[in-house]
């Protein structure tokens, strides 16, 4: 139960307790005690920021969230295929970055880009597959991004909009999990 409500307070950033339970299909109710132990021993703090309340991860929690991660890889024996999936997601994942930019730059209807997303889509399929095999908790990405592509037809903003599950969002949040799980740092540009 930490694993999974300290993971999605990480990969969220900052939400509130239905939304830190709803990230894993966890019982609100149970959750919410998870956070605010959580809370007392300083690994997530609670905050409003915007009129929103939620809860973020701490320095310490992040850690934490690491130490489980790994323990998670060493008890499935999953982390050399975290490191292949990681190798083969890179090999699209800058090309999914310049669509998005070039997307938030103005350029709405880029059948370019569009198609690149498309392409990376079809390409993540196989690898959450033989991730969600081991760890099931990478399960439901592609979903995720089928309908953000879907919901992209009437509305644009579905591709890259910061609001809702957008491709971008979710993109970035499968990039966020697989180094989080790895326990590496994402890469600078």
């Amino acid at each position: 139960m930490t694993l999974l409500t300290l993971h999605a307070v990480r990969l969220l950033g900052f939400a509130d307790t239905d939304a830190v339970a709803a990230r894993f299909s966890q019982d609100p109710g149970l959750v919410e005690s998870t956070l605010i132990d959580a809370g007392r021993t300083g690994l997530v703090t609670r905050s409003t920021f915007a009129g929103a309340s939620g809860w973020l991860l701490s320095s310490a929690g992040r850690a934490e969230n690491e130490r489980l991660l790994a323990q998670e890889l060493d008890q499935y024996a999953a982390r050399s295929l975290v490191l292949e999936v990681h190798d083969d997601f890179g090999e699209f994942n800058d090309g999914v970055v310049s669509a998005c930019g070039s997307l938030q730059l103005g350029v709405p209807k880029n059948p370019e880009a569009t198609d690149v997303l498309i392409g990376a889509l079809a390409a993540w399929r196989p690898l959450e597959a033989r991730l969600a095999r081991a760890l099931p908790r990478f399960e439901g990405y592609s979903d995720r991004l089928l309908r953000a592509l879907k919901e992209s037809a009437r509305d644009a903003s579905w591709l890259t909009g910061t609001d809702r599950d957008s491709f971008h969002r979710v993109w970035f949040e499968i990039h966020e999990d697989l180094i989080a799980t790895l326990g590496i740092q994402r890469a600078q540009s």
